[in-house]
């Protein structure tokens, strides 16, 4: 089986680890070409499911989708090879991954979402991971009286192996801190910041947003101390462009402290910014509308790549021109959001 040894001698590169996601997914992509020419599903959807995780680094939220559309296929196909439990994990990825996406449609994500809940529910998991999937959708939507309702059922639920504590706990904090009771957040988080609960990247999440909230509200201590944790974590991870959607409300709280450093910040995001998905475009756009409140300087000197909209030669950018820039990329994606959504929540999350 022939076949066989250039699948292997693919995966084995995709083990080094000094490649990036995208080097990754094209060689994932290599080895799963083979293993459909060769009819093999289940070594295919194996590498599928590897190839949506290197897929999530890259924010390519409508390619995830896509792939998992064929593993489902390739599923209901191949029952007796492949086993539904497996799937399941990314699946929960894919239905986030829905939201990202503004052309997919509220009825659209509806059904996603009412078919996950019935392959979990038969595979022996409670309900907690579809309530916190609705409750993290209408926190986003800026419907809180919904998404209390959700984050109650959720608790409600037996905590299993179909959920992440540290990731349900940053939403928690999200409706928390969104919704101004910092106090609760704050207390509720320590779990996360002793490191009691961890995960790829969530107490990094928590750092990152206590530190703005906690300038926000009045506390430049804990503001302070969340920000040299958040310094610590961040250090070795600065072409993780994973981190575009949590990184901006501490590009903010620099900003509202430390200008320089914010900028610092803004220049490795920018260029993130500029292939990501549309939803963290979205929130970037945001918070950089947000952050730019506080520079008054009216020019400042980047280094920015020439494939950015108002890149120019000099080096020297009009802060009011980026300012509007941010803006207006912000709220063209909160429009398509809003109009799928039937509702205000990202042009408020925008003017906030």
């Amino acid at each position: 089986m022939k076949y066989t040894l250039e699948i292997q001698k693919r995966l084995l590169q995709v083990e080094n680890g000094n490649l990036s996601p995208h080097e990754k997914a094209l060689l994932l992509k290599e080895a799963i070409r083979i293993a459909d020419e060769n009819d093999d599903p289940q070594w295919a959807v194996e590498m599928r499911l590897d190839l949506i995780y290197e897929l999530n680094l890259l924010s390519q939220a409508e390619e995830e989708i896509a792939v998992f559309s064929r593993i489902l296929d390739d599923y209901e196909n191949n029952k007796d090879l492949i086993s539904e439990n497996d799937i399941l994990w990314k699946y929960k990825w894919i239905c986030g991954a829905a939201f990202d996406v503004p052309e997919v449609s509220q009825s659209q994500i509806d059904a996603i979402l009412e078919d996950f809940k019935i392959r979990t529910l038969r595979n022996g998991y409670s309900a907690r991971a579809y309530y916190h999937l609705l409750f993290l959708h209408y926190n986003r939507m800026r419907q809180y009286d919904l998404a209390k309702e959700y984050a109650d059922k959720m608790l409600s639920e037996k905590l299993d192996d179909m959920m992440c504590e540290a990731c349900e706990l940053n939403l928690l904090l999200d409706y928390y801190l969104e919704t101004g009771r910092f106090d609760e957040a704050y207390h509720r988080a320590q779990p996360l910041i002793n490191k009691q609960v961890t995960c790829y990247e969530a107490n990094l999440r928590a750092f990152l947003k206590l530190a703005y909230y906690a300038q926000k509200a009045g506390k430049p201590e804990i503001a302070s101390d969340m920000c040299a944790r958040a310094e610590e974590a961040l250090a070795g991870r600065e072409k993780d462009e994973y981190l575009l959607l949590y990184i901006g409300q501490f590009i903010i709280y620099n900003f509202m402290v430390n200008p320089q450093r914010g900028w610092e910040y803004a220049e490795r995001c920018i260029p993130w910014s500029l292939r990501t998905s549309k939803y963290k475009k979205y929130r970037f756009g945001c918070d950089m509308t947000e952050a730019l409140k506080y520079e008054s300087r009216p020019e400042v000197k980047l280094e920015l790549p020439e494939e950015f909209p108002l890149y120019n030669d000099s080096g020297i950018y009009n802060v009011e021109e980026l300012r509007t820039y941010f803006y207006n990329q912000a709220k063209e994606l909160a429009q398509q959001y809003d109009a799928r959504n039937g509702n205000k929540g990202h042009m408020e999350r925008l003017e906030y």
